[in-house]
């Protein structure tokens, strides 16, 4: 749970400051710095495709092996 709330933490500031690049650069509106951070650590405290949490170590498990040549056969003779 600890790492969560620091990574939400973390992302919530990412957010902020590229709202804040936003609005400094593209002359958005200020609010946008707020609302971009709150949809940025909304979505990575929800996680909805389980890929920042343990649970999604599950779905790069079943990510199947790429199969490689043997090293002896790449080697000319």
């Amino acid at each position: 749970m600890n790492r969560r709330l620091v990574g939400t933490f973390l992302w919530f500031l990412v957010g902020w400051t590229a709202g804040s690049m936003a609005t400094y650069f593209l002359g958005l509106p200020e609010g946008l710095n707020f609302a971009l951070a709150a949809v940025v650590a909304a979505i990575v405290w929800r996680d909805p495709a389980h890929l920042f949490w343990p649970q999604g170590r599950r779905v790069l498990r079943e990510i199947p092996e790429r199969k490689s040549a043997p090293a002896a056969r790449l080697a000319p003779k």
